[in-house]
């Protein structure tokens, strides 16, 4: 999944301590994630039911080993280490979007699915992408929205309403940050970024 980054505080309501967070989160986690873990989602061939199903998540890095999050009716509480670093007592784990499409080229439709994690406490959001073949078996995760960044120190954000396969790739819309947004305004760019998945991992189409 991407989420964006945060560090322990009081939690905020709005979007600009959200986005606020998540830049001080990625200083502190050194903005390492890369999508590592496995996860699971169902127990048999094909999970019909995504926002009941075990994920494994990283938290986009956060916890590099990876967590089991069984969602009830698309969420779930899934406590956390509170003797090891980043000392958060609980992750509160979410489905955001999901879209099917055969992505691996085997003629059978996949699923693609969008979660967001929000470590506790803290007041802001991380958001990650992982994607199942037809069998259930997870065939990998996007890349990071760190990767995204480009000229800004703060990642993309992903809008939920755009997440789609089209033509075996995934199209995921997205809010980007131009050099001049501020937090308090928020991302400001949107952007579409298309993933091809060659077998081995998702690389990005330009």
């Amino acid at each position: 999944m991407s989420l964006s980054w945060m560090v322990p505080g009081p939690r905020l309501s709005t979007p600009t301590g959200l986005l606020a967070a998540s830049m001080a989160g990625c200083l502190l986690a050194g903005c390492a994630a890369t999508g590592g873990g496995e996860a699971t989602a169902g127990s048999s061939a094909a999970a019909s039911d995504w926002r009941d199903a075990t994920y494994r998540v990283t938290c986009d890095g956060i916890v590099p080993d990876g967590m089991p999050a069984t969602l009830t009716g698309g969420a779930a509480w899934v406590p956390a280490d509170g003797s090891r670093p980043p000392y958060y007592d609980h992750y509160e784990v979410r489905l955001e979007a999901e879209a099917r499409g055969d992505v691996d080229g085997d003629g059978e439709p996949d699923t693609v699915v969008l979660l967001q994690c929000s470590p506790q406490p803290s007041n802001g959001i991380v958001q990650e992408v992982q994607v199942f073949a037809a069998s259930g078996q997870r065939l990998g995760l996007l890349p990071s929205p760190l990767t995204l960044r480009e000229a800004t120190i703060l990642p993309p954000l992903y809008d939920p309403a755009g997440l789609s396969v089209q033509g075996g790739d995934i199209v995921a819309a997205m809010t980007a940050y131009a050099p001049e947004d501020s937090h308090a305004s928020g991302p400001s760019i949107p952007i579409t970024v298309r993933w091809h998945w060659n077998g081995r991992e998702f690389v990005r189409v330009s």
